[in-house]
């Protein structure tokens, strides 16, 4: 006899019993989050045969049977006639494996055939404990699959099956704790797949399996933490504990030592931004508020940084100390939420404890340092408008550096203008090498045209105008590209452009909205019909003054094309404000000349002409900055147009930050 026979006659020799139906009415368990029927049909768990033996709840020795393809199809349809082919057959069923290792069970259990499932386990109860080639249980395929009701079957089987089992080979075989090749239990993959019933069905079933960690240290506890609100009950059921009188250290110690992997369940509560299941886990085990992840940040700190502002106060609420706890980078919570833009936080943080606005970071660095370091401009807006913070625009840290130094260092043109404008004294301090903010801004803006370099200098210089502290003659320096190839693309581009402007601007010329006088007997044959009306007259004024334009800056462009640089850079000075002209001019002569054809309608000449203005003003603001930047000279006074600008660019997004949220909020609703 071969060991697994021997084995088998061993636990055969151990116990035997019989089981009846009536013994396995109510498999429910209590104690947890409540009890969940096990099945919703009319029998509750599988059939077992009477006069269960041991032997029948392992796998008969032998080779595997290769499934055919007929009843592998026959089991994902939940055809109950295959089971009576193999059993015609003399096929064993329980060695019948697909070629991914799966048995009959997990083929049925995978797609939620419940009464094929239990007419399976009642002629094979081995097969819930039999493992595939990714060492799943039918278990783990049901979970995966959400099947909830197959679930509860199986969890009942278990169960019933595990009565017949010595207390060691059932902790053995127990599949509630079995781990696939990934690590995962069965739970995890229901708690993952968000189904809540068949997780509590799985918890109340064996409350070990929550703390069992996959291969990356991920368990079915934190998974259920991560899910949110609508896994609260559940995680207070995993957590509470039976004996209130156990010391907190001690219940934090027995967490720690039974839970595999991540540890850091309050920070995943922030991160699921729930308050529900964030106090059932600080009320339970307070001192995780305190412990650091894997990145050194506290909950505080990692609350701020990703700005979850109920969360944070709930944790304020509980204790302020750790607003003076630094993380491992030496940065303390309220710069988390300064490096994140998340000035509502801030507040909080200075409310609360009104000290912290003081606190620096390792390399000196206050708050506002943080925020223009890190292109937070509103942050450094709202600071520079507090009379409170207003003075820590002069902090200077470990290096000299002011705010206003690093937000021109990593050219954040919107924190600049807040900066520099609302406190003089910034624009005057020097860093440790000596330099000021200018200083900086004019030796790093490169020699080729960078938008956003030669924004943030245009802006900065204009800032220094206007405070009157030293003079500046041009808010611009001359660009130079660093491939002339480049230029002749350019020049080519613009060449296009003005032709093209020309061309229709030529030929609107002679398309005069009204026609021409074509009745012989009538004076001025061959005149316009509508010569004295005066929206006519603006008509032809912006169409000659936009096609003369345009064949301006196709002449001046001309010279561009022998490849001299400094004719191509003196070429586009000329021809790019003439281009700008030209475009500007062109839909203002197309709105007065659909105005001179529908005058009479008086609602669609307003409708016409708000949407006009509004298109306008757009391509201003789009076009001006592009022609203007890239002059050598760009006199300081004009610096009101740029501030213009960049106001309109934020109530922009502005609004589209609003509209973007709207239209969020109503996908989450739906």
């Amino acid at each position: 006899m071969d060991s697994s026979g021997a084995d088998l006659d061993r636990i055969e020799a151990q116990r035997s019993m019989l089981v009846s139906h009536d013994q396995r009415k109510d498999f429910s368990h209590s104690g947890g989050v409540g009890t969940t029927s096990p099945t919703g049909d009319t029998e509750p768990v599988p059939k077992f045969r009477t006069n269960l033996k041991l032997s029948d709840l392992f796998a008969l020795p032998g080779e595997d049977v290769e499934m055919t393809p007929e009843i592998f199809g026959g089991m994902s349809n939940g055809e109950k006639e295959c089971l009576e082919k193999l059993r015609s057959n003399g096929t064993p069923m329980e060695r019948v494996k697909s070629n991914t290792g799966d048995s009959i069970l997990h083929i049925a259990a995978k797609w939620g055939h419940l009464e094929l499932v239990k007419e399976i386990v009642f002629e094979c109860p081995c097969l819930l404990f039999e493992q595939n080639s990714s060492r799943q249980t039918p278990l783990h395929v049901a979970a995966h699959g959400g099947h909830t009701k197959v679930v509860e079957a199986l969890v009942a089987s278990v169960t019933s099956a595990s009565a017949s089992l010595s207390t060691e080979e059932s902790e053995r075989l127990n599949p509630h704790v079995r781990k696939d090749e990934d690590g995962n239990t069965a739970l995890y993959y229901a708690i993952e797949g968000r189904y809540l019933e068949m997780a509590t069905c799985l918890v109340n079933a064996d409350k070990d399996a929550p703390f069992l960690g996959n291969n990356k240290g991920i368990s079915s506890l934190y998974e259920a933490v991560d899910a949110g609100n609508k896994f609260e009950d559940l995680v207070k059921a995993i957590l509470k504990t039976t004996d209130d009188n156990v010391d907190r250290e001690v219940r934090k110690f027995n967490l720690d030592s039974k839970l595999q992997g991540n540890k850091h369940l309050a920070h995943v509560a922030l991160k699921a931004k729930s308050i529900g299941v964030l106090d059932v886990i600080l009320d339970e085990y307070p001192s995780l508020m305190d412990e650091q992840d894997e990145d050194g940040r506290t909950c505080l700190s990692y609350g701020a940084s990703i700005g979850y502002y109920k969360g944070l106060c709930n944790i304020l609420n509980r204790s302020t100390k750790g607003v003076y706890v630094c993380d491992q980078d030496g940065s303390f919570p309220i710069h988390s939420a300064a490096k994140n833009d998340h000035y509502e936080i801030i507040k909080e943080f200075i409310k609360r404890c009104p000290a912290s606005k003081y606190l620096l970071n390792r390399l000196g660095q206050n708050i506002l340092h943080v925020a223009a370091k890190n292109e937070a401009s509103l942050t450094a807006y709202m600071l520079m408008l507090d009379k409170d913070t207003k003075h820590l625009g002069v902090g200077q840290d470990v290096d000299g550096n002011t705010p206003l130094h690093l937000a021109v260092m990593n050219w954040d043109f919107d924190s600049i203008t807040c900066l520099a404008s609302r406190n003089h004294e910034i624009l005057k301090l020097r860093n440790k090498s000596g330099l000021r903010a200018r200083d900086i801004a004019e030796s790093e803006v490169k020699p080729n045209y960078i938008f956003h370099e030669r924004w943030t200098l245009a802006l900065l210089l204009y800032a220094i105008h206007s405070s009157g502290f030293e003079s500046v003659k041009s808010l611009t320096k001359q660009s130079v590209p660093l491939d002339p190839k480049n230029n002749r693309h350019y020049v080519n581009a613009l060449l296009v452009v003005a032709a093209l402007v020309a061309t229709v601007t030529f030929a609107a010329g002679f398309t005069i909205p009204g026609g021409y006088i074509s009745d012989s007997k009538k004076p001025n044959l061959g005149r316009a019909t509508l010569a004295t009306n005066p929206t006519l007259f603006i008509f032809l004024l912006f169409d000659i003054l936009a096609m003369q334009s345009s064949v301006a800056t196709i002449c001046t462009l001309i010279w561009a094309q022998l490849g001299d640089p400094n004719l191509i850079r003196k070429s586009l000075h000329v021809a790019l404000p003439l281009l700008l002209f030209s475009l500007l001019c062109m839909p203002v002569a197309f709105l007065f000349g659909v105005i001179t054809a529908i005058a009479h309608v008086k609602w669609l000449l307003v409708t016409i002409s708000i949407i006009s203005g509004g298109f306008f003003l757009c391509a201003i603001f789009i076009l001006g900055p592009h022609v203007m930047l890239q002059r050598s000279y760009f006199p300081p006074s004009a610096g009101i147009y740029l501030r213009t600008f960049m106001l309109t660019i934020d109530i922009s997004e502005f609004f589209v930050r609003k509209i973007k949220t709207c239209f969020g909020c109503v996908a989450c609703s739906e």
